[in-house]
């Protein structure tokens, strides 16, 4: 029986100054076996950092930025030797390696897992209390057979990306399962501001609300209750 294959997906825009922690973590975790990295159209030489720092990681370069959605799908398509995706966002901070290893070894030893999100457990408590710190976490394992049919079923916004794999999960009543990781994003206020951060992260939550619904939030919700640790 083949073992099961794993590639880290870490779609990126403009992170040159915070993407390596993310890769070097990703490099070295057992398990991984791959390690992708799409540059959405990036202009502050993000590109050239994974070029010349981090050579064993395989980079696509996308001309114009094509959001989240469209990263992530580029980069999918080109994984056909992966039967799983691990999507990691590329800001993170204070990344826990042994947690990452312990869910990416969850996923090798049980084949019959078909998604583990991975909560985030160092959220602010307004995040915890909305449910962003699992429902919407970036930090995700997926087949790759549904990845792309999630992408390729319908028009996914890239804030939508998350809650539209939540909902295919649902739909097709696939096994998922979650593990702790401990790790931070940087604000998009550290990113660009106070007021653009703010009108950015307004603009996320009404891009999610309008693909679900009070419905079809209250539906993942449910799906996936709340864990304590």
């Amino acid at each position: 029986m083949e073992r099961t294959k794993i590639g880290a997906l870490v779609p990126c825009y403009n992170e040159a100054q915070r993407i390596s922690g993310v890769l070097s973590i990703l490099l070295t975790t057992p398990g991984i076996d791959e390690v992708w990295c799409v540059d959405d159209g990036s202009t502050d030489g993000t590109a050239e950092v994974v070029r010349n720092r981090f050579p064993h990681v395989r980079l696509v370069s996308l001309p114009h930025n094509r959001g989240k959605a469209g990263a992530v799908l580029a980069g999918t398509e080109q994984m056909v030797d992966c039967d799983y995706v691990l999507l990691v966002d590329a800001d993170l901070q204070e990344l826990n390696p042994q947690q990452l290893q312990a869910g990416v070894s969850k996923m090798t030893a049980q084949n019959r897992i078909d998604m583990l999100i991975f909560f985030r457990t160092a959220e602010a408590w307004w995040a915890m209390a909305v449910r962003a710190n699992d429902l919407f976490s970036g930090e995700r394992i997926v087949r790759r057979s549904d990845l792309l049919d999630v992408l390729r079923s319908e028009e996914v916004e890239g804030y939508q990306l998350e809650v539209a794999i939540n909902s295919y999960m649902i739909e097709n009543k696939r096994n998922v399962e979650r593990s702790p990781l401990y790790c931070r994003s940087v604000l998009t206020a550290e990113k660009v501001g106070w007021q653009a951060g703010m009108e950015k992260e307004s603009k996320m939550f009404r891009s999610i609300f309008d693909y679900l619904g009070l419905t079809g939030l209250v539906r993942q919700m449910l799906w996936f209750p709340p864990l304590r640790f």
